[in-house]
């Protein structure tokens, strides 16, 4: 099922895709940057047999509106107005990437509304930029000539040179009803705000379970920032999938499951 929240001066509508499961805990999952819901679709079914799941696009993100700011308070503000919207008390939260450290944020601002998290493959930390190649080649494909699915992944391509990469960015484009292609990303907004994307996220010392797991390939996660997470979570567990990089949640989706279900029904 789809819904979409009402619109508020603190925040944008929010697009969701709800797998309902009356009765049970709901589970808030957060995709990456340049993601969306339907990158977690085939898991969320998954989880539904313990979980009321509730897929969420981030703003500037998927099926969600296009807004001029981009920062983890906001997105956090963002879950915090469906949460309430939706009359949902503590829930459990999951996010992966741009995503875990929304869930981070969302720990700092508002903890009394978690019973658990997990955050996959990233730390809160900044990082050094990395993702200008990336806009680059999405914003240099002309979408009033590209006007085939083809010829857009073959520039990416050309451009990219990463098979992987290049189909997951092909997720984000879709077809107008008026004809032509356009992308779901605010790549402009999303471009301008990198900083604030890249940007450390405070972590207080608290108590809640948190489960941390990142690819052993990833180079997201290392020992440094566990040794962090592990002087601030009372209650912290970390799991490194064998294989996986940054797109474990797709590299591995069984290794993946398996932990963080097990962790989550805890």
């Amino acid at each position: 099922m789809t819904h979409s929240i009402g619109q508020t001066t603190e925040s944008p509508t929010l697009f969701s895709r709800v797998l309902e499961n009356p009765g049970a805990p709901p589970l808030v999952i957060l995709h990456g940057l340049l993601g969306s819901s339907d990158n977690w679709q085939t898991l969320a079914k998954r989880y539904q047999t313990d979980f009321e799941v509730h897929l969420l696009d981030a703003r500037n993100h998927g099926r969600s509106p296009h807004v001029p700011t981009h920062t983890y308070a906001a997105m956090a503000a963002d879950v915090l107005r469906y949460l309430d919207d939706r009359g949902c008390g503590q829930v459990r939260l999951l996010g992966h990437s741009m995503g875990g450290k929304t869930v981070l944020q969302l720990l700092h601002q508002a903890p009394e509304r978690i019973a658990r998290l997990v955050v996959a493959d990233i730390a809160a930390r900044a990082y050094p930029p990395h993702h200008q190649p990336i806009f680059d080649a999405l914003l240099g494909c002309d979408l009033s000539i590209l006007t085939e699915r083809e010829a857009v992944a073959a520039q990416l391509m050309a451009a990219l040179g990463d098979a992987g990469v290049v189909a997951f960015l092909m997720k984000g484009l879709h077809r107008l009803k008026t004809g032509g292609l356009a992308w779901r990303a605010n790549l402009p907004v999303l471009q301008a705000h990198l900083p604030d994307i890249l940007a450390s996220i405070p972590l207080d010392v608290h108590t809640l379970p948190l489960l941390l797991i990142y690819g052993e390939q990833s180079s997201y996660v290392g020992a440094e920032d566990l040794a962090y997470f592990d002087r601030h979570c009372m209650q912290l567990e970390t799991h490194g999938i064998s294989g996986a990089g940054h797109w474990l949640h797709a590299e591995a989706p069984d290794a993946f499951y398996e932990v963080t279900s097990r962790f989550l029904k805890g």
